[in-house]
């Protein structure tokens, strides 16, 4: 029992250590949502500078928040928010508002970029 209980406090500090997250994984399809994605850490120490999400495909009438101190890139596929710098021991969330897509699986790809180096990541979103 006690086995169990160590593996799941390791677990536990490892999600609160997590990379960069969505705050809902799941929603319904078609619907309006606000989508947040959580920056836990900068890269192996250094702070973070910029975060940039690869939208899936079918989200639609997509808003970014506004962060002070940082600048918002919009394409087509894409949105990423630049400045900060956002310190290795700090949390931050960067928030969109859209339509969602059909129901299924869709991936987000994330580039986290640091002023030393970069790190990439996924997070899933089910709608149904």
């Amino acid at each position: 029992m006690k086995k169990y209980l160590m593996a799941a406090a390791l677990l536990a500090a490892a999600s609160a250590h997590a990379h960069i997250t969505l705050e809902q994984t799941s929603a319904p399809a078609g619907s309006y949502q606000k989508l947040v994605f959580r920056v836990g850490h900068g890269c192996s120490g250094s702070p973070t500078t910029a975060v940039s999400i690869r939208l899936p495909e079918g989200l639609a009438a997509l808003r970014p928040m506004p962060k002070a101190g940082w600048n918002i890139e919009r394409t087509p596929d894409s949105l990423s928010w630049r400045g900060g710098p956002l310190p290795d021991d700090f949390y931050e969330e960067f928030v969109m508002f859209g339509k969602l897509p059909a129901a299924g699986s869709h991936t987000f790809k994330i580039v986290q970029s640091c002023q030393a180096g970069s790190a990439n990541w996924e997070t899933t979103l089910e709608t149904r």
